[in-house]
């Protein structure tokens, strides 16, 4: 509940630069805890 409002707080671009896994570019599955920004494939390997 929290974490939704936290992300949805500020208004920003969801395209192609707003966030995406910083291995592959995917922006399914991400893992954003702990700054990891992989997506989960990235994340496994």
């Amino acid at each position: 509940m929290g974490h939704q409002q936290l992300y949805w707080s500020h208004p920003r671009k969801f395209g192609q630069g707003s966030r995406s896994c910083r291995v592959c570019s995917n922006r399914h599955g991400l893992i954003r805890k702990y700054g990891l920004n992989m997506c989960r494939q990235c994340f496994r390997q």
